[in-house]
């Protein structure tokens, strides 16, 4: 299913005419229609750890104490051995902890994630890396955060992107929903079971 599917799968729902269109739409109904989408997007994104979102990036030392920033799309680091050498997991610290800590360059044990930043002690040296695996926060084929044309497809099953759809659009336009949403949180369930990595 694309952006547009989806939205036609909504309108047989709720009762509305089937769009043609969504993105560039200048039909209030549908404006909102990719508000609601968008949202529901980033709500999926955000509550469980899908597979298909997952990644990982290499932080590179460059011999000095170097604060690395994640890339761009970065949502959360993953649970369980979410920095790592080739040998080894780095323990997360607080930032008391980290205090406490005075830099000196070596092989990594620890690191304190501030935002999208992370560093590392010890820290690494010149060409020395660490792999960090990670949550992203773009959910759209486009690699993207949001729907912006209508070929786009979610990178989230879309069966359970149109359930939540149909329960926000519901919701927000003071139409019962009540059953809607009891649904789509049972569908959501059960994936985030499938995927193995529930985040409730």
């Amino acid at each position: 299913m694309s952006l547009l599917t989806i939205a036609q799968g909504l309108a047989r729902n709720v009762g509305m005419q089937v769009p043609t269109s969504v993105v560039g739409s200048t039909m209030r109904e549908w404006q909102e229609a990719l508000q609601f989408a968008n949202e529901t997007g980033e709500e999926l994104a955000r509550r469980v750890d899908w597979g298909a979102l997952q990644a990982s990036a290499t932080l590179t030392g460059d011999g000095t104490n170097k604060v690395h920033a994640l890339p761009a799309g970065f949502s959360r680091l993953t649970k369980g051995i979410a920095i790592r050498t080739a040998t080894a997991t780095l323990r997360p610290l607080s930032q008391a902890e980290w205090g406490g800590l005075t830099p000196v360059q070596g092989t990594p044990r620890y690191f304190l994630l501030e935002g999208s930043n992370v560093t590392l002690w010890p820290f690494l040296a010149n060409a020395e890396t660490v792999t960090a695996s990670y949550q992203s926060q773009y959910w759209t084929s486009a690699g993207s955060d949001a729907f912006t044309v209508d070929s786009q497809t979610s990178l989230i099953d879309e069966d359970l992107f149109l359930k939540g759809l149909i329960a926000r659009w519901r919701r927000q336009k003071g139409m019962d929903y009540a059953d809607f949403e009891a649904e789509y949180e049972a569908a959501l369930q059960d994936f985030a079971g499938f995927d193995d990595r529930s985040r409730f």
